[in-house]
């Protein structure tokens, strides 16, 4: 059986359909689903059973010989403008270090997300090299509490059989309606050049960066899924690793991408960007991928036009459904 939490959510629920085709419905489900539409993403999948989140602890001391073959923790507050610290600690670091402790204690295979936050402006690069993790200054208090739980683990010296921290960049589609305002910009671009026929973007503040030219690295929520099947099966040295295409792109290419998708004329309108996020916002994020692919793992990422043509693709059957 596989741990998976927050198999509701967005890359959960995508990497639930990954697991189903290996083990089935031998996946025990946790998260906190409550009145969140996040059950949709549950419809058409497999699962042995479904725990809240806060019943987790109980379950395993309940169903203490139950094997378990490997932990996928991938359940968080992941709102990057949450304000209340100690909610994310509590979610973020101190639930993780539980999980951590049983992982170790039953020696149990350990993944979990970790996040691009965790680097801050970017000003001291995107390498996932652990002598370098202590430097990173997150500018949000979401970003802070991943990397608090980061570098408790790089001190720990007992540790579960396998672990590994995927820190995730700038994830998008299937699956992440339920997000809200946290949703990825592809998933409100792509209704809104339906609906006006332009795609809005945040003006730039700073004189070296053009309105629109703010650059991610946008990675299709499959090739994240991939990466996790790739650490459940294969064997790489224990540690953080970064989960990004590698290349930055520019709002500007990932709406062009998304205008071509279309089969649209190019229309962008750039708007002030609002004042609480000025202060934390990123211009820029761009994974270092050479310790993932110095393993021999054989990662090949979609492309920005790539994952959009299949994100459209796929709203396009769900709206018509």
């Amino acid at each position: 059986m596989v741990i998976l939490t927050g198999g509701a959510g967005f890359i959960g629920s995508n990497t639930l359909t990954a697991l189903n085709h290996i083990y089935g419905d031998d996946i025990l489900l946790v998260d906190n689903v409550a009145s969140t539409s996040k059950w949709k993403n549950l419809v058409g999948k497999s699962f042995w059973q479904y725990v809240h989140k806060t019943r987790l602890w109980s379950w395993l001391d309940q169903n203490i010989d139950r094997a378990v073959e490997a932990v996928v923790h991938l359940g968080a507050c992941t709102d990057t403008m949450e304000s209340d610290f100690d909610y994310l600690f509590e979610n973020n670091s101190s639930y993780s270090l539980n999980i951590w402790h049983i992982c170790t204690e039953r020696q149990i295979p350990l993944i979990y997300a970790s996040s691009a936050a965790t680097y801050g402006n970017g000003g001291d690069g995107f390498s996932d090299d652990h002598e370098k993790t202590d430097i990173y200054k997150p500018i949000n208090p979401y970003g802070y509490s991943k990397h608090l739980f980061d570098l408790w683990v790089l001190k720990q010296q007992e540790t579960p059989p396998r672990w590994y921290g995927i820190k995730f960049f700038n994830v998008y589609g299937p699956g992440e309606s339920h997000k809200g305002r946290m949703a990825s910009v592809a998933h409100f671009a792509i209704p809104q050049a339906l609906q006006s026929g332009k795609i809005r973007l945040f003006k730039s503040y700073r004189e070296d960066c053009a309105d629109g030219e703010q650059r991610r690295d946008f990675i299709f929520v499959q090739d994240i899924v991939d990466l996790i099947v790739y650490f459940l099966d294969a064997s790489p040295p224990n540690g953080l690793y970064n989960a990004g295409t590698g290349r930055s792109r520019s709002f500007n290419d990932l709406a062009s991408a998304i205008f071509s998708a279309l089969n649209l004329p190019e229309r962008i309108e750039y708007f002030d960007m609002p004042e609480s996020i000025k202060d934390s916002y990123q211009y820029v994020t761009e994974a270092d991928m050479s310790k993932l692919l110095a393993t021999g793992c054989p990662y090949e990422p979609l492309s920005l036009e790539e994952g959009i043509e299949q994100y459209v693709k796929w709203l396009q059957k769900e709206n018509k459904n």
